[in-house]
């Protein structure tokens, strides 16, 4: 049974959360955790990021900064298993801080393909990056 957390956080119906220790930043959207004694590498649900250059870089500078080494709720989605690469795809919360958003309202990565329980949520979130002109929308127009 899941490790039940005190955070307070919007979680899909049906889905589980618990917490976990962050022990490495694979990278910008893949982490490795520390839960029960054992290591699993987790995937960000919904974010997708360019896999070089300097979005990636920044990217991967915030995840380190905001994720490695906290302790943080996970939330799974019974509407996405897991990433082609076999890794679970999870929410992950800072407190009651839904982390996966932070890099979209950054501008480092674009809302990525396929269902998700948040996808309204980080659509928005995207659409506020664009409107900002932050990160990969910098040199971008977008009209509301």
């Amino acid at each position: 049974m899941p490790t039940q957390t005190t955070a307070r956080v919007e979680t899909p119906s049906g889905s589980q959360r618990f917490e976990a220790r962050v022990t490495k930043i694979v990278d910008p959207t893949t982490i490795k955790i520390e839960r029960n004694g054992k290591t699993q590498t987790i995937d960000l649900i919904g974010v997708r990021v360019p896999k070089s250059g300097l979005y990636h870089t920044r990217a991967l500078q915030t995840t380190k900064a905001q994720l490695e080494y906290s302790t943080v709720t996970l939330v799974t989605d019974p509407r996405v298993g897991s990433s082609s690469d076999g890794h679970p795809q999870m929410y992950v919360y800072t407190g009651e801080w839904l982390y996966n958003t932070q890099l979209l309202r950054s501008g480092y990565a674009r809302v990525a393909d396929g269902e998700f329980s948040k996808r309204a949520e980080f659509e928005r979130k995207q659409q506020e990056a664009k409107q900002g002109g932050y990160g990969l929308w910098k040199n971008t127009t977008t009209t509301v």
